[in-house]
């Protein structure tokens, strides 16, 4: 299309879930949430960060 310079373009999403109970069992429900919800595995990548 003729645009110089342009190396990269990332779009993304951004989702902010609150939740309660142990750390573990919510980083399991989490992922598992990501894999089969919130994000398509096939063409997407996701990454959390609990806090």
């Amino acid at each position: 299309m003729g645009y110089k310079g342009i190396t990269a373009v990332h779009v993304g999403k951004y989702l902010e879930i609150e939740v309660t109970g142990d750390k573990e069992t919510v980083r399991q429900q989490i992922d598992d949430a990501c894999r089969k919800l919130l994000s398509n595995p096939v063409i997407e990548e996701y990454h959390f960060e609990l806090e």
